[in-house]
């Protein structure tokens, strides 16, 4: 299995400090550390991308223009000015997003939680023992697993609703994969 067992990083995603659980993509971060190339945090190119097989060559002549002052180690492009090969690919897996919820604001964490319904599992942990029933009803709702600070899961996380893989998604894991190789730094 090319994914690594995940570790948390703190990262800001959609505009919200969480904690992300990731796994990382042991080849693509290999891959990546030989050639000197780090996040891509482009999300036009990311979309892109998206639209061309990983390690396929097509025959795209306007990617393969585009792709023509791409950093090595993204795409391959042929001498026939024709053929395009997307060697990029996600860096790392995002399994959970953890809002950690001020005093009193437990309801807004869960909304803000609710914001990656489509990405991955999502937690709000609270300082509290226990939440309000309408923390709890709006956390139920929305999938979003509570647990407090003894660690006691008030309420387990839902799964992703019907994952989206776009260019933002890609996105937030070249955001989280930055955050990875900030912590790996000495």
């Amino acid at each position: 299995m090319p994914y690594a067992v995940g570790q948390a990083v703190p990262v800001t995603l959609l505009g919200t400090k969480v904690t992300a659980w990731v796994a990382l993509n042991q080849d693509e971060h290999r891959r990546r550390a030989a050639i000197g190339l780090g996040p891509v945090a482009d999300p036009a190119l990311l979309e892109m991308l998206l639209n061309l097989p990983l390690g396929i060559p097509v025959s795209d002549p306007v990617a393969w223009v585009e792709a023509s002052r791409l950093p090595e180690g993204i795409v391959e492009r042929g001498q026939d000015s024709l053929a395009i090969t997307r060697l990029l690919d996600s860096p790392l897996f995002i399994n959970a997003v953890v809002v950690t919820a001020s005093p009193g604001h437990d309801l807004q964490a869960v909304a803000s939680a609710s914001l990656f319904a489509s990405y991955c599992h999502r937690w709000v942990a609270t300082a509290r023992p226990e939440v309000a029933d309408v923390t709890m009803l709006e956390a139920k709702l929305c999938g979003v697993g509570l647990v407090n600070g003894t660690g006691q899961v008030l309420l387990g996380a839902g799964p992703p609703m019907e994952p989206i893989i776009d260019g933002w998604t890609w996105l937030m894991r070249e955001k989280a994969y930055r955050r990875v190789l900030q912590q790996r730094r000495p």
